[in-house]
């Protein structure tokens, strides 16, 4: 038997690494964005979905979390920020416009945290046209400088039909039908959609995903083909990367060891940690979710030199762009006229665009603190009271000890499994917050502290050994009346934005339906994510308002397999 060359091994083995290299290079992904029209009055709310695929697969991906969206003014600088939870490449949101707005071209910009490393071309962007009817009379128009990748109208080649009624009454029910148009079992898939109505001329050059998506994708893979330098910029797939540089006061170097410490306020403590790079750069991942923090970031070891500076999460890299100043045509000052009517009349009735989205709640829902349950809780109630908290901890919590020195308070615990005490000095916390200064919690009043809760033995999170954790629970589990130190960042922050949902009427009921109170959508029907049954069929419905004219039925939509729909008709509303 032969055996292969050592050499030959050698070259096999350069050229599987080389080949592994080049896949993880070419793994890169695209967006769509379907909106509910193009032409909007300051004010109105904007309607979005989203679809997030793999560029190699051409399906829906899983590889990014969150999609970042922003709303660009006609000198392209953000008006509106939005993060948007992405699950299995699908998401939806909105924009609500400010009223306040100049009357111009508008865009919306969106991409993934990836996709930073080639802004600001290689993303998704979609002019709109805005007016504000109490601004004054001049239009701001964009011209757009760079690639743009141009979409066309088009219903061929579809295995799935739409089928509607062509005319209808005012209030009248609308049904929409789809179905598999090949009689081919074998082709049947399961289709995600996005659907929109609305007036004929307020959808007149919006993308369409067959068109405009397979462009996107092959210059997005033309673009990491070969490309092995390592990308500034990864997926988000396990959380959003919260990142920042450490600096000092007194010099503009930056620190390159270290570790930086995230906590939570509340009666459940939270905790993360990050470890500075040579540069001072430092990343947390945080969980993509809607829920309001208050995060604490500061320094493992107190130091009042240092700076901590948080980056925005959104893309700096804008794209460039020239606008200038023109006269809207008569027929586009009447049709803006119509839809500003229609908006102001809606405000005057107090018709409502959208329902806020649910409140969860969470009140029964266990929490659970990233140390678990405690080896020690001290509930302070079971107790006779003692007048500072230095006394607290000598009487009740026994394995702690705190001394007192020339520089401050220093604390100790007992390793429960050798008797000694440790040589570090273990996490404190109060109300979930880090304290490095002892003296704030030996300031506390011990009649508003409600427990203490003790880990003895050392707790390994990540890279990091934590020599015991103590955290001190107040009442109100709020964190009140402390001032944090200087070197601390207090940053709010929400992950993502819950998005709200259309509000529509539903005139089944015949009292309601011959109400007096006006009906003048301007978006008549938005649903951001319609399916098909297992069959491939799907029936969608909706009711006319009292403004007739011809009315365009948009759908975008993908299949699990790849296949992308974009599908058009048109009705009318006597």
């Amino acid at each position: 038997m032969k055996t292969i060359p050592s050499v030959l091994k050698i070259l096999l083995i350069l050229g599987l690494l080389y080949s592994a290299i080049t896949v993880e290079a070419q793994q890169t992904e695209a967006l769509f964005l379907h909106i509910d029209r193009d032409k909007y009055i300051a004010g109105e709310e904007i309607w979005f979905s989203i679809y997030l695929t793999d560029c190699n697969k051409r399906t829906l991906s899983s590889l990014s979390l969150l999609t970042y969206v922003e709303l660009l003014n006609p000198w392209n600088r953000p008006v509106s920020q939005t993060r948007i939870r992405i699950y299995e490449g699908r998401g939806d949101g909105n924009f609500t416009l400010p009223d306040t707005i100049s009357s111009g071209t508008y865009t919306v910009w969106a991409y993934t945290n990836r996709m930073k490393d080639y802004l600001p071309d290689n993303c998704f962007m979609q002019d709109i046209e805005v007016v504000n009817p109490f601004g004054n009379e001049e239009f701001r128009r964009k011209m757009a400088q760079g690639q743009i990748m141009n979409s066309m109208r088009t219903n061929g080649g579809s295995v799935i039909s739409l089928i509607a009624d062509t005319i209808f009454g005012r209030r009248e029910k609308v049904i929409i039908k789809l179905g598999n148009s090949s009689g081919n079992r074998e082709q049947i898939s399961d289709y995600q959609m996005s659907i929109s109505v609305a007036p004929a001329e307020l959808n007149t050059s919006l993308h369409d995903i067959k068109e405009f998506l397979p462009d996107f994708q092959a210059r997005q893979l033309q673009l990491s083909y070969g490309n092995n330098n390592p990308s500034k910029y990864n997926y988000e797939s396990n959380g959003h990367f919260l990142s920042g540089k450490v600096r000092y006061r007194q010099s503009n170097v930056s620190d390159s060891s270290g570790y930086l410490f995230m906590s939570t306020q509340g009666k459940v403590a939270e905790f993360r940690y990050a470890e500075t790079d040579s540069n001072g750069r430092f990343t947390f991942i945080l969980p993509v979710d809607d829920k309001q923090r208050n995060l604490i970031l500061q320094p493992q070891f107190t130091d009042n030199n240092m700076i901590l500076e948080i980056e925005p999460s959104f893309s700096w890299s804008l794209p460039s762009s020239r606008s200038f100043n023109e006269t809207l045509s008569g027929s586009d000052l009447d049709l803006f006229s119509e839809l500003s009517f229609n908006y102001q009349t809606a405000k005057i009735y107090g018709i409502n665009p959208y329902k806020e989205p649910e409140v969860k709640d969470e009140s029964n829902l266990k929490k659970r603190r990233f140390y678990g349950i405690p080896e020690m809780e001290i509930i302070l109630d079971d107790y006779i009271k003692l007048p500072t908290m230095q006394e607290v901890f000598y009487e009740l919590v026994t394995g702690v000890i705190i001394r007192q020195r020339k520089s401050g308070y220093d604390m100790r615990i007992t390793n429960p499994l050798t008797g000694v005490y440790y040589d570090d000095s273990p996490l404190v916390m109060i109300d979930g917050v880090i304290i490095n200064d002892l003296a704030v919690l030996m300031n506390l009043d011990p009649e508003t502290v409600e427990k203490v809760e003790v880990v003895k033995t050392p707790y390994l999170i990540g890279d990091l050994i934590l020599h015991g954790i103590v955290n001190i629970i107040t009442a109100a589990g709020n964190f009140s009346n402390i001032t944090m130190p200087e070197y601390a960042v207090i940053l709010p922050y929400r992950v993502v934005d819950t998005p709200n949902v259309i509000s529509l009427p539903d005139y089944s009921d015949e009292k309601t339906r011959l109400s007096r109170k006006p009906d003048f959508r301007n978006t008549l029907y938005w649903n951001p994510s319609a399916r098909t049954d297992k069959n491939g069929h799907a029936e969608i419905s909706f009711w006319t308002s009292d403004l007739p004219g011809t009315y365009t039925i948009s759908i975008q939509a993908i299949s699990g397999t790849g296949e992308l729909i974009s599908i058009h008709k048109s009705f009318r509303v006597r």
